[in-house]
């Protein structure tokens, strides 16, 4: 079949993927539009449709097909944001659809990386990962369509004119602050504790007649649970730009499960009284996400600094594509378990001489069985991976070295990481557990337990998806202080 240039690359092609283009990219820079990526994906399926019994045609439908159900993900972020009811229904549906849409894509060896943002979708439980899908999906490739088409071709739709819109429209670009710092994302706080919250907001010109800009709080999170202040300014003298800063107080009354995801909070603006033809927009930090784990009350090991360092571990795992909240809670579980023999070793000396690695695993069974949460799902000796590995926990892998020759820190459990990721890859799982007794002959004084506690992450050759290590030293064959002076 002969191919003219001017028909090899369609026109509604070229649109709809320049439409896809920008939609995507709102939604990477926080600003995404469900009426948007729903008239890209429309666009899309037009394309397909032409297109229709070719290879780009299938990945024209399958794009669409994404990029609608990354407007439910859009849909439910909006939905958290204006305190809708029932919001996480937009979530479920999405992933819902998400699972079906991947399965159908697994017989097809050229979708791999749709297959892939599909499984990240279903996978979907922060509003902070909508933004990194949208960023896979501006990554994978979509084939150009060659195909010939009868008729006349459509044009380019001119882009709309908002002139009179941007007139009515003020901008607030604002910034939060807790006691004097830059607010981050999430923020850490204690439960019960008043802080001060400033927000600092540039605001481009002052709307219409209005005597008064209003910032409030909007959040889904239990009603009782926090009081955010409501940030009140009058009108400005003087030319704008107006830099209006304002503090008040931020309280949270309860702590939330180590697990939970963060409370969320979004601050909107509105005008008193309020002008039939002006608004005004927040951008910048209008969004504030907050973890409040109170470890003397819900304490996952016993020990303050481990506590400290499983918040970090978690928050790092999160990051990692494409894993399950099961196996990631899992995982916690057992780490946090592992670190408290770790804050136990160093505060009651649990090991007060030099093991054997068979003695160093009675010894850890015994321990981590005592614990209720991890009892009597600790298996011994699986094999796994065409080996036999030390312990397991709910199929999570525990393997078990000792050093008794020099001392040992975090970085020398690299050469354990291979035989260790292995028994992972070969039990279906993506995490597991290094342990290192290091029981050498000390000759100065350990650190803080929450430095002999990591994850590690061991990437395949050509992969995307690591296996992660927790990586535990625990500190034997101690020496008495007075040894030091």
């Amino acid at each position: 079949m002969r191919h003219t240039k001017a028909s090899a690359i369609h026109y509604s092609a070229y649109h709809s993927r320049i439409e896809a283009i920008q939609a995507l990219a709102d939604v990477r820079r926080g600003k995404g539009s469900t009426e948007a990526l729903l008239n890209s994906a429309r666009s899309l399926r037009a394309t397909s449709a032409e297109a229709l019994g070719s290879p780009a045609g299938q990945r024209y439908g399958t794009l669409a097909s994404l990029v609608e159900l990354l407007a439910r993900l859009v849909s439910w972020w909006n939905a958290i944001r204006t305190a809708e009811i029932d919001s996480d229904r937009y979530l479920r549906s999405a992933k819902l659809s998400a699972k079906e849409l991947g399965a159908e894509l697994s017989s097809e060896p050229d979708a791999a990386r749709f297959a892939e943002v599909a499984a990240r979708i279903g996978e979907c439980s922060d509003l902070g990962e909508i933004a990194e899908i949208a960023t896979m999906m501006l990554c994978s490739a979509v084939p150009l369509p060659l195909f010939n088409r009868e008729g006349p071709r459509s044009q380019l739709r001119p882009p709309a004119s908002h002139e009179g819109e941007i007139g009515r429209i003020a901008v607030a670009f604002s910034s939060f602050e807790i006691d004097g710092k830059p607010f981050a994302d999430p923020q850490t706080m204690q439960p019960e504790v008043i802080y001060d919250l400033t927000v600092n907001s540039s605001l481009s010109r002052w709307p219409g007649e209005a005597l008064q800009v209003i910032l409030s709080p909007l959040s889904v999170e239990p009603t009782g649970t926090h009081e955010l202040p409501i940030f009140q300014f009058n009108r400005p003298v003087g030319a704008p730009p107006y830099l209006l800063t304002k503090t008040g107080r931020m309280l949270v009354k309860f702590p939330i499960s180590f697990f939970a995801r963060p409370l969320e909070f979004s601050y909107t603006a509105r005008l008193v009284p309020e002008p039939g033809d002006s608004s005004v927009l927040v951008q910048g930090q209008r969004r504030l996400r907050v973890r409040c784990f109170d470890p003397s009350c819900a304490s996952q090991s016993g020990y303050v600094e481990v506590e400290k360092r499983l918040v970090e571990i978690r928050d790092q795992a999160k990051q990692v594509p494409a894993i399950m909240d099961s196996e990631l809670n899992d995982f916690l579980v057992l780490l946090s378990c592992i670190g408290g023999v770790a804050g136990q070793s160093l505060q009651g000396h649990l090991f007060p001489r030099k093991y054997s690695e068979a003695e160093f695993q009675d010894e850890m069974k015994r321990l981590l069985r005592s614990n209720p949460r991890v009892g009597s799902e600790l298996e011994e000796h699986p094999h796994a991976a065409r080996g036999i590995t030390d312990l397991s926990f709910r199929r999570m892998r525990i393997e078990l070295k000792v050093e008794a020759s020099r001392r040992v820190g975090i970085a020398d459990a690299s050469v354990f990481l291979q035989q260790t990721a292995q028994y992972v890859a070969g039990s279906d799982r993506r995490f597991g557990i290094l342990c290192l007794l290091d029981c050498s002959d000390k000759t100065e004084a350990p650190g803080t337990v929450a430095n002999d506690i990591a994850l590690e992450k061991v990437e395949a050759p050509g992969g995307t998806l690591p296996i992660c290590l927790g990586v535990v030293v625990l500190r034997g064959n101690l020496q008495r202080p007075s040894s030091f002076s």
